[in-house]
């Protein structure tokens, strides 16, 4: 791969990635991508059409059914899947700075968080290709039972722009480890990593057809979870295109793996270590400028504790930097794009508009050009709020104090997401009676934002269903086979 620079950028075309090969869109089209720093166009893009998208689940079918990849060996796939590991460390900088190009999040997070993670799902899951095994089941009478484990076929995976080339890792690799292939559609916003996972694939030896990328929109997305070939559908991304996707499964009965919304909250005892949980809220909040689905965008705060806690993270929010998403110094880059921010400020004209009050907004200069939006705290939150109840996807945290446990538990499920929350005390009871209280799929105890590929997690309520990392992904991109066999040649005792 070439040495990727903004220059370099200006002027690359990018077409799909079908059967091993670069392919043109057969209609011709193309779309652009901007840089949401420069608000400038970064690369043309081909933009699939029906044709596209059935020429890539057709190749990856050929290559499930009828290509090498069918009798590669478990421990040949895990062979390869370190191999893409390493090919991943080797391109980092040039990975992190095509994601910070294409979707503003800073370069430092890109290099040092997103890619040394991208490394390691694909070594937990090369180590895991080998090491999963069916089960022999006691049997009567003569009968020897086993099980199986198979692989689905081909799996439509579809993801959001926030995390380009982490979010196609986290689907791809449990995909791969399991025996699967696979037809990826990234967001329309940020396309340009996602080509170059599949062409990382290739490199390290894995067959064309078993991983193939099409851009384009929504209408992309649509066509390809609702081939008649695709077995199996794996979504990151918003819940209202989440039910979309599922209506789409329904009507062919296909299994759907969804990881959609969040309104997570973080929820500060005043047991807790104020230093360490001043520092978790602040990052949980406002990392990644708030385009994270796992955001802390509520703050439950104990009221003891409250006016003390607030000015200091205020002091906190303040010190941040606003700028190029390239630059060593910047902490917080731009919104991904133009419709993005608007969401943004319209959510902060709601807040005003339902009594909510903004607490601060930061003031601090920022570039002239790209979609910035000014991080916000809200507090007098109600819970019934929009601001309270609705993803905002930026940087935007809504306050609300409890006197007990009972009311942070009762606030904190007062959503109808349940993806992630973080937990703040010294009290290990309490620690364990909110993980179990909390109704979120992932619980930080006295840290946030904390991934391993071994650890599974899962949406619950509309946040969707259905596990990425750890076994239980692999076991996700798998089905069950029972067999029963008849080792005594007695035959059936029924009829005459």
């Amino acid at each position: 791969m070439a040495t990727l620079t903004p220059r370099s950028l200006e002027t690359r075309t990018v077409d799909h990635l079908i059967d091993g090969r670069d392919v043109s869109s057969v209609s011709g089209k193309r779309f652009a991508t901007l840089n949401p720093f420069t608000e400038q166009k970064l690369a043309e893009i081909a933009e699939a059409g029906p044709e596209d998208v059935d020429k890539a689940v057709r190749s990856a079918r050929r290559a499930f059914e009828k290509g090498p990849w069918q009798q590669t060996s478990p421990w040949e796939r895990g062979r390869l899947l370190w191999r893409v590991a390493e090919i991943i460390r080797t391109r980092s900088n040039e990975l992190a700075l095509l994601d910070a190009l294409d979707c503003g999040k800073p370069l430092k997070d890109n290099l040092h968080g997103d890619l040394p993670l991208c490394v390691r799902i694909f070594e937990y899951y090369g180590g895991v290709s080998d090491k999963v095994r069916g089960s022999v089941i006691p049997g009567e009478n003569g009968f020897h039972n086993f099980t199986l484990r198979e692989p689905y076929g081909v799996i439509a995976c579809v993801l959001p722009w926030n995390y380009p080339f982490l979010n196609a890792c986290i689907k791809l690799a449990p995909v791969l480890a399991a025996g699967n292939t696979a037809v990826l559609k990234m967001a329309e916003k940020t396309p340009l990593s996602t080509v170059e996972l599949g062409k990382i694939c290739l490199e390290a030896g894995i067959p064309p057809g078993v991983v193939n990328v099409v851009n384009g929109g929504p209408q992309v997305g649509a066509a390809l979870v609702s081939h008649p070939l695709i077995d199996k559908i794996s979504f990151t991304g918003s819940t209202a295109t989440g039910k979309a996707i599922l209506k789409a499964a329904a009507d062919r009965i296909v299994p759907a793996t969804l990881e959609l919304g969040g309104k997570s909250p973080s929820i500060v005892f005043e047991s807790a270590n104020r230093e360490q949980a001043l520092a978790g809220v602040l990052f949980s909040a406002f990392f990644n400028a708030g385009q994270i689905c796992t955001t802390g965008s509520r703050l439950l705060v104990q009221e003891s504790i409250a006016e003390e806690f607030l000015q200091r993270l205020i002091e906190r929010v303040m010190s941040l930097r606003l700028g190029d998403p390239v630059s060593e110094e910047t902490d917080i880059g731009p919104l991904v794009d133009a419709s993005q921010l608007e969401r943004f400020h319209s959510y902060v004209r709601v807040g005003i508009s339902e009594g909510a009050r903004l607490l601060f907004q930061y003031q601090d200069s920022t570039p002239k050009t790209g979609y910035f939006a000014a991080p916000v705290i809200f507090d007098s939150v109600r819970p019934e709020m929009r601001i309270a109840q609705e993803e905002i996807f930026g940087p935007a945290l809504a306050v609300m104090t409890f006197r007990d446990e009972a009311e942070a538990i009762r606030l904190a499920n007062s959503v109808s997401y349940g993806l992630a929350a973080s937990i703040w005390t010294s009290d290990l009871n309490q620690a364990f009676r909110m993980a179990r209280s909390v109704q979120a799929g992932i619980i930080w105890t006295n840290t946030v934002e904390c991934w391993d590929p071994s650890v599974p997690y899962e949406g619950h309520k509309q946040s969707g269903f259905g596990e990425d990392f750890g076994l239980e992904a692999y076991y996700t991109y798998t089905k069950s086979k029972s067999v029963f066999l008849n080792t005594s040649g007695n035959k059936l005792a029924w009829g005459r």
